[in-house]
């Protein structure tokens, strides 16, 4: 550390800088993590509660310039990350990496649910959320068709292999 940057004086400074939905500070929320001070670099987390925030640009231009109008500070890093709660719900009972689920159905066929589902889950895939789907169509899904999966991987340990058939990276 040189100049005296410290962890209380950055979060001074995001204390100044306010969510703009909830209208709190971003200290005061708990959305600041992991302070780094390296030399004349600061490297932070700033911990969404959904990747899909129409306002993470504003905030992390916000918290760059309250940062880097601390003395002695030239550099400043912002990994922005999110945390979306769970609802409390059965998942959260079981020893599953599900945090929420969204369902789509319908008591028709042709109606769109495997077109409604693959696109929801590309544009949620595209805001930054890790997501998994699954076509429970026994008759004829299309979801694999939909994703460009042609092979199916199997089981390990007796687990099921998720396939992979589309990547926002």
């Amino acid at each position: 550390m040189s100049n005296n940057i410290t962890s209380d004086s950055i979060l001074a400074a995001l204390s100044k800088v306010q969510e703009p939905e909830l209208h709190r500070d971003l200290v005061t929320l708990n959305m600041i993590r992991d302070i780094e001070i390296k030399n004349e670099t600061v490297n932070f987390a700033i911990v969404l509660t959904t990747p899909a925030c129409p306002l993470r640009g504003s905030i992390e231009k916000q918290a760059r310039e309250a940062v880097l109008a601390l003395p002695g500070v030239k550099t400043v890093n912002i990994k922005m990350d999110a945390n979306v709660p769970n609802d409390g719900r059965n998942r959260g009972l079981l020893n599953l990496p599900i945090r929420n689920a969204i369902a789509v159905a319908s008591g028709k066929g042709g109606v769109g649910k495997s077109t409604v589902s693959a696109n929801l889950a590309v544009a949620l895939a595209q805001s930054g959320a890790r997501v998994g789907l699954l076509d429970a169509d026994i008759y004829g899904p299309n979801i694999p068709t939909m994703m460009g999966i042609h092979d199916i991987p199997g089981t390990k340990d007796d687990k099921l292999i998720p396939a992979e058939g589309y990547n926002v990276n």
